[in-house]
């Protein structure tokens, strides 16, 4: 994978998940995402429309750019999965999300929010295995 890829895949910046949905047509969701150990890892509640669609056809695409020209876009295709993620997991998993995308504080924050939001329980981890990675500046 060409090193600006990756430092772009690990920087804050919501991706835009494309998957077939259950209706056939192509969607595109934005995401939190962490990028580890070559997978793209995104957690979801039980049973969303994306788990479910990805499950039947896990054929999926993720798009990332940085906002300030030259942009630097990185679009990724592969193979996603769908692997169960405990409770426990999950809240660590939102947690630290959260503290990658809006800091520490502001992250702390949100989780706290999310817990007495009602959000916790078991949830979903979705994995990319990209097979091909696109690094492009334009």
């Amino acid at each position: 994978m060409d090193p600006r890829a990756a430092d772009v895949l690990g920087r804050p910046i919501i991706g835009q998940l494309g998957f077939h949905g259950l209706d056939g047509y192509p969607h595109v969701l934005p995401v939190w995402f962490e990028h580890r150990d070559g997978d793209v890892l995104i957690a979801t509640p039980l049973g969303t429309y994306k788990g479910r669609a990805l499950s039947r056809d896990g054929r999926a695409a993720l798009s990332v750019s940085t906002v300030e020209r030259p942009y630097w876009i990185v679009s990724a295709v592969g193979d996603a999965s769908i692997e169960a993620l405990p409770e426990s997991d999950r809240i660590e998993f939102v947690g630290a999300i959260a503290v990658r995308y809006l800091g520490s504080e502001r992250g702390r924050e949100y989780l706290e929010a999310w817990l007495k939001g009602g959000h916790p329980g078991d949830g979903e981890l979705i994995r990319l295995r990209p097979k091909k990675v696109h690094f492009y500046v334009s």
